[in-house]
C-alpha cells in the first residue's frame, strides 16, 4: 500500500539509529483479510484514548467505551461511547473491501443518527441495558465507575439533551478512506435538523522490527453540523462543498425553519385525532410517529429539500423484523393505499426502507409567495398519510401481538 499523504513513523533505538516502519495492509496477497472489521472494532473499543476526536470537535474527550453492536431501527451501531459530559459518540468500523461500501457507510452512520434522535434516555438506556446484560441504569452506572463524582440527574438531563438535538459525533473508521468521501454531502441536505459532528478517520498499521504492530488513527476529513453546515479538510484528497442550502451564519435558515414550523403545527388539525402531533423543530424535517406505541418502527415525516428546490412527505418503515412484517400487510393493500392517498404519491424503496412519498417542486422555499401553497400541500398530504397509515398500523401491529 502506498500512501503520499502522511509521514511514515519510525523508531529510534539507543544508539540512536533510525528504522522506519514498513506500512502493513488489511489484506494479504491473496486479497483476504489478515484484520478484520471485528479486530478493528474490538481495538477500538478497549483503546477509545486513541481515537483523535478532538480534532474533530474539542467539545468530547474523555470516551467511556459503552457497548458494541447496539441495536437500531436501522441496524446495530458498531460501538457506541459517551463522555462523563453526557455527549453521545458513534463509531462505524468500515474496511473498503468494495465501492458499495465506500458509498453506503455515510447514509449508514447517518440512518443511526436519525433513529437516535427519536429516542429518549428510557429507550437508550433499555437498549443499552439488554445489550451489556446489566439491569438498573447501565448507562450512567459504566461512566459513574470511570467518574465517581458524576451526578446521575445532570448526567441524564444532558444525555438527553443529546438525544433530543442530534448532537453527536459520528466516527467512521477504516483502513484507507478515499473513494466515495464525496458522498456525505449528498446525505447532508436530509439531515440539516441534526446537530452532530462527522470525522472520517484511517487507521495505518506498522509492524516493528519486533513483530508488534503499531496503530495510527489519524482524521482525514471533519464535517461539524451545527444549526447549519460547515465543512473543514484534513485531506486535500477529499473534495467536499459547504451545503449552501444553510445560512452563512447569521441564523436565518435556522430561524426560517423554526417559524415555520412554528406556525405551521400550532394551525395544525387532523382528522384522527388519535395522531400525537410532535412539537415544531429546528431543521428542515417533522416527524410523526405512528403505531407500534413507544417505538420508532413506522414514521411519517414532513420535509423541505431546500437544495433541490422541494418539499415532500413520506410515511416509512424501520428497516427491521416489524418494519418487514408490516410492510407485507400493506403491500396487499397497495392499490387501494394509492387510491386514497393525493395524486402523485410513489410506492418504493429508499436506501433499504420501504416508503410512500410525494413531493412537489416550489422553486425558492424560503419565498413568502410560496410560504401559503407549501403549508397547503403539507396539510393536505399528512391528513391523507395520516388517515391512510395510522389506523392501519394500530391494526398490524394489534395482528401481530397476538
Amino acid at each position: 500500500m502506498v500512501n503520499n499523504q502522511f509521514s511514515t513513523p519510525f523508531i529510534v533505538d539507543p544508539e540512536g539509529r533510525t528504522k522506519a516502519l514498513k506500512r502493513v495492509s488489511f489484506a494479504n496477497e491473496e486479497g483476504t483479510f489478515n484484520y478484520n472489521e471485528e479486530w478493528l472494532q474490538n481495538l477500538l473499543f478497549n483503546n477509545p484514548s486513541s481515537l483523535p476526536i478532538q480534532e474533530i470537535d474539542t467539545g468530547y474527550q474523555d470516551l467511556i467505551p459503552i457497548c458494541t453492536e447496539l441495536n437500531t431501527p436501522a441496524g446495530p451501531i458498531d460501538i457506541l461511547y459517551v463522555t462523563p459530559q453526557g455527549k453521545l459518540v458513534l463509531l462505524e468500523a468500515k474496511l473498503w473491501r468494495n465501492p458499495e461500501a465506500r458509498r453506503k457507510v455515510i447514509g449508514q452512520i447517518l440512518d443511526y443518527a436519525k433513529e437516535l434522535n427519536r429516542w429518549d434516555y428510557e429507550e437508550l438506556q433499555k437498549q443499552v441495558s439488554r445489550r451489556i446484560f446489566k439491569s438498573g441504569n447501565a448507562l450512567y452506572e459504566s461512566v459513574k465507575n470511570r467518574f465517581p463524582d458524576i451526578d446521575e440527574a445532570d448526567f441524564v438531563d444532558e444525555v438527553s439533551r443529546s438525544l433530543r438535538t442530534g448532537r453527536f459525533m459520528l466516527l467512521i473508521v477504516g483502513d484507507g478512506i478515499r473513494e466515495g468521501a464525496g458522498a456525505i454531502a449528498e446525505f447532508l441536505d436530509n439531515v440539516g435538523y441534526l446537530q452532530f459532528s462527522l470525522g472520517l478517520v484511517e487507521v495505518g498499521i506498522y509492524e516493528t522490527p519486533q513483530k508488534n504492530i503499531l496503530v495510527q488513527p489519524r482524521v482525514l476529513a471533519k464535517t461539524i453540523i451545527i444549526n447549519r453546515t460547515v465543512v473543514e479538510l484534513a485531506s486535500p484528497a477529499i473534495k467536499i462543498q459547504q451545503n449552501k442550502s444553510f445560512d452563512n451564519g447569521d441564523g436565518a435558515t435556522d430561524s426560517f425553519y423554526k417559524d415555520f414550523w412554528t406556525e405551521f403545527v400550532s394551525n395544525l388539525e387532523l382528522d384522527d385525532t388519535a395522531q400525537r402531533i410532535p412539537p415544531p423543530p429546528r431543521g428542515k424535517g417533522l416527524w410523526f410517529q405512528l403505531p407500534p406505541r413507544g417505538t420508532d418502527n413506522a414514521w411519517i415525516n414532513v420535509y423541505f429539500a431546500e437544495k433541490n428546490n422541494r418539499v415532500g412527505l413520506y410515511f416509512r418503515l424501520a428497516n427491521n423484523e416489524i418494519g418487514e412484517l408490516a410492510y407485507q400487510y400493506l403491500e396487499k393493500e397497495k392499490e387501494t393505499i394509492l387510491d386514497e392517498l393525493p395524486k402523485g404519491a410513489e410506492w418504493g424503496e429508499v436506501r433499504g426502507y420501504h416508503t410512500v412519498g410525494v413531493f412537489l417542486h416550489v422553486g425558492d422555499v424560503r419565498s413568502d409567495e410560496n410560504r401559503e401553497v407549501i403549508k397547503g400541500f403539507f396539510k393536505m398530504n399528512l391528513n391523507a398519510f395520516v388517515n391512510t397509515f395510522r389506523a392501519r398500523m394500530e391494526t398490524i401491529v394489534n395482528e401481530l401481538s397476538e
